[in-house]
């Protein structure tokens, strides 16, 4: 996968480098910002940038509630307007 470099946490299970970076990129930064720590996260928004991110964010299905609390409050985004709220799949 073009340049990127993550910790082995997010994608412990298979290699990340057979991604494709735009065709995958939901998939990659939801891996990412559920199991990576913060330096992948850095890497993840030089990347693909603040909006991408933010974008992608929104569609997951899934994020615990500390996850979520935290790009509620990064993005200046109430919580409900997450996929994730909306699903009740953070409990």
């Amino acid at each position: 996968m073009n340049n990127l470099e993550f910790s082995g946490s997010c994608f412990w299970d298979m290699d990340y480098k057979e991604l494709n970076p735009e065709k995958d990129r939901n998939f990659i930064i939801s891996r990412v910002i559920s199991r990576g720590g913060s330096n992948d996260e850095i890497e993840l928004f030089k990347y693909y940038g603040w909006e991408v991110v933010k974008e992608e964010v929104l569609k997951i299905r899934y994020l615990n509630k500390k996850i979520l609390n935290y790009f509620s409050l990064l993005f200046n985004i109430d919580k409900k307007k997450f996929k994730c709220f909306n699903n009740r799949s953070i409990y």
